[in-house]
């Protein structure tokens, strides 16, 4: 997906996220705590987010931290007026910034963050390597990189089914969603970037919803759809059939159909 494609959808979903970000939030509460407890004795004057959203994260750290300047980058501008409006009915403020990191990131000094965090964002840059490794020299020496993202578990059942639909139908099977790194590869990345000290922990949530369409409507309503397949018109009404039909099948109950989601939270230090 490019970085246009990306802007429009997220911009367009601003509005609805909040109501639909269940794993989102979730991670940000986690994430929150990870940024207290990696902080606790450690002066912050300097704090930079990527990839705000709505502004849940960001809620979060500005209150832990009132006094340090805070910078808030999105690539959505729908997502950044609705995180404006969420900061301000709680009090708090924050220089927010409409832009795409991996472009801007590379107009800034280097060693000047004393935090960089982000949260349920790095799954979307389409250069990881080469804008982590630059990020990570914006920290000053000593000070953390600490994010989460989803792993490649995530919607499992979905790219099972999608798959087994493919082949009942006598195609070749394509990608519907985005590919997402390994922890491995993340600290393997933050490793070639000179950082210390890393760490990473995964977290499985399983929810449930009342069935396929419903899971596809929520993933929709937060912006976070994507696909490799270019089927239109009828042939892609018969693949989706054949992926909800398997999917309730083999999925679900009388509950609901179950969706994976592979959270992982990762972190590390600039060398000294």
């Amino acid at each position: 997906m490019h970085t246009e494609q990306i802007k429009r959808r997220f911009s367009s979903q601003a509005t609805s996220y909040e109501q639909y970000a269940i794993v989102q939030k979730e991670m940000a509460q986690r994430l929150g705590a990870i940024v207290s407890a990696t902080l606790a004795d450690k002066s912050v004057e300097s704090i930079l987010e990527i990839g705000c959203g709505t502004g849940g994260l960001t809620r979060l750290i500005r209150g832990q931290y009132p006094k340090a300047a805070y910078e808030a980058i999105d690539i959505a501008p729908g997502m950044i007026t609705q995180a404006r409006s969420n900061l301000e009915q709680h009090g708090l403020a924050v220089s927010f910034r409409q832009a795409d990191t991996e472009e801007w990131v590379w107009t800034q000094p280097e060693a000047t963050r004393d935090l960089i965090v982000s949260g349920a964002c790095f799954q979307w840059l389409l250069r990881p390597e080469s804008t982590i490794r630059r990020l990570c020299k914006l920290l000053k020496p000593g000070s953390p990189l600490l994010f989460s993202t989803f792993g490649p578990n995530t919607f499992c059942e979905l790219h099972d089914s999608f798959a087994r639909a493919h082949a009942s139908l006598g195609e070749q099977g394509v990608r519907h969603g985005l590919s997402y790194l390994t922890t491995e590869q993340w600290l393997a990345l933050l490793d070639s970037a000179g950082m210390e000290s890393l760490q990473a922990t995964v977290h499985k949530v399983v929810l449930t919803y009342p069935g396929v369409l419903d899971f596809l409507r929520a993933v929709k309503a937060v912006g976070a759809s994507a696909s490799e397949d270019k089927t239109a018109g009828l042939g892609r009404k018969r693949l989706l059939f054949a992926m909800a039909d398997y999917y309730q099948r083999t999925y679900g109950d009388e509950k609901g159909v179950r969706v994976t989601y592979e959270m992982l939270f990762v972190s590390g230090f600039r060398s000294q």
